[in-house]
């Protein structure tokens, strides 16, 4: 078991690392917020949006989640990575056979009012999408940080320059949006194949099937986690079904343009949670006796509380620069959208630690229970509020995986934390969110929640000073009372 002192400094060097590529990236894509809006129309945004979230449900299905498992396995058997990246080849491999077959199918039968082309696209997303997925995940299980980071810097910067070429160069549309989507991923999983070259070269057909041992312990982990990914797909992705055929699809697009302000949040939760993920695997202790995850678990839940609040406040000023002409009404939602971001990124936290003892099953289940009540609460509330009733259910339903995940993660590891703090933290985003709706937007009595936020948590930014000191100052993180974490 590693010191305090490595585990802080593990995770933070692989933290600064992703925030390398994942700031820069993200921020780059959300500057192209404002090229979509003003060259696409909402019917047009919103039928980009579906073939995208098709895309992403066929890659949960039909992959089995393989990505995932390559990553938890690559970690557990040193000496057999190959046969591990092997089973993942494999899957997708068959996965993308099924993937064509089926696309086919719904084409001929003519499910919907799409061309051959748009299932075309709907095919490459997943197949390299899926690929660089898996290609990452390996390059993470063997330590090759950096060279993951540089695989999302080449992605996002394929993706912006050849959206600049395809939607104002050469004004091609839909097509050029789809096509950009599909070179990012491409050229990174390129880059990828080059990174581990030498090991490929070792990989042999039989691999190919893996070994029967490790296929089977691969898919006994990664199986639960399809009904879990699906969930999170309902979680995330159904609703924008339902606002399409209840509201129509240019109401679809406004709707799904208002996750962008969101996606600021997301870039926060991907820098940390692709560093932690392999620290929870790495560092797990069911005692959690020198206080780590309890630690990094309140750290990163006020981080997350603060980085909301601060972003709502920016939510006007950001949607009259991201949003043009008939898309600034997603300024509406984007304000609720945040608080389910932030519910998603904490129930994703506590994810990783069922995810580090093999527990994927509590996993599944969770998630499946917020996509039902998602569901349910969809059928009832969009008709009645629109798209409000969507960001309503997304939020209840988040919020709902986040208790479950709670009560159950105290049977896995000895959490501490000070849940009135959390709860009022919470409330107060809840009022600044109300406050941002009346008229006028009462800007003071928003400002108030942000500052409320911060000062009833001061304790934990001594907490975050002393962690700081740890990854560059060596010195350790502060144990004396003032800086301790408040029990239950």
């Amino acid at each position: 078991m590693s010191s305090v002192k490595e585990k802080y400094k593990y995770l933070g060097k692989n933290t600064l690392i992703f925030a390398i590529s994942s700031f820069s990236t993200k921020f780059l894509s959300f500057l192209l917020v404002p090229l979509y809006t003003s060259v696409l129309s909402t019917a047009e945004y919103g039928k980009i949006d579906l073939i995208t979230t098709t895309s992403t449900l066929l890659i949960y299905v039909l992959t089995i989640n393989i990505a995932d498992s390559v990553l938890r396995f690559t970690i557990g058997k040193v000496n057999e990575t190959e046969k591990v990246l092997g089973v993942g080849f494999k899957t997708l491999a068959i996965g993308s056979g099924i993937c064509a077959c089926l696309l086919t199918l719904t084409y001929l039968i003519r499910v919907l009012d799409w061309n051959a082309r748009d299932y075309f696209y709907i095919w490459l997303l997943f197949f390299f999408t899926a690929l660089y997925q898996i290609m990452t995940n390996y390059l993470r299980g063997i330590d090759k940080i950096r060279e993951v980071a540089l695989a999302g810097i080449i992605s996002a910067g394929a993706i912006i320059i050849s959206n600049i070429l395809f939607l104002l160069v050469f004004k091609i549309g839909i097509d050029g949006y789809l096509i950009s989507m599909i070179i990012g991923p491409a050229l990174a999983s390129v880059f990828c194949f080059i990174c581990v070259r030498n090991r490929l070269r070792v990989i042999k057909i039989t691999y190919l099937s893996g070994d029967g041992l490790i296929k089977a312990e691969m898919f006994a982990y990664c199986i639960p986690l399809i009904f879990n990914n699906i969930a999170l797909w309902v979680n995330g992705s159904l609703d924008k079904y339902f606002v399409t055929g209840l509201c129509g699809i240019s109401e679809n697009g406004i709707y799904s343009v208002a996750s962008k302000i969101p996606h600021i949040l997301d870039a926060c939760i991907i820098v940390f949670s692709q560093a932690w993920n392999l620290s929870a695997i790495k560092e797990f202790d069911p005692e959690d006796k020198d206080g780590f995850f309890s630690k990094t678990f309140n750290a990163y839940g006020f981080l997350m509380a603060v980085a909301c609040s601060a972003i709502v406040l920016m939510n006007l000023p950001l949607a009259k620069f991201l949003y043009n002409k008939e898309f600034f009404v997603a300024w509406h939602y984007s304000s609720i959208l945040l608080i389910a971001t932030m519910f998603n990124t904490l129930t994703a936290f506590i994810g990783s630690v069922f995810s580090a003892v093999k527990k994927t099953k509590i996993i599944a289940i969770t998630t499946v229970t917020s996509a039902v009540i998602n569901t349910l609460l969809n059928t009832y509330l969009i008709p009645l509020f629109g798209a409000y009733g969507a960001a309503i259910a997304t939020v209840i339903a988040y919020i709902t995986m986040y208790m479950i995940r709670l009560i159950v993660l105290r049977n896995v590891i000895k959490l501490r934390s000070n849940w009135l703090r959390n709860i009022t933290s919470y409330a107060l985003l809840f009022l600044q969110v109300f406050f941002e709706h009346l008229d006028g937007h009462f800007y003071m009595g928003q400002i108030i929640c942000f500052c409320l936020i911060c000062i009833i948590n001061y304790r934990m930014v001594r907490t975050m000073v002393g962690i700081l000191k740890t990854n560059f100052q060596g010195q350790g993180v502060r144990t004396d009372e003032s800086c301790d974490l408040h029990k239950k």
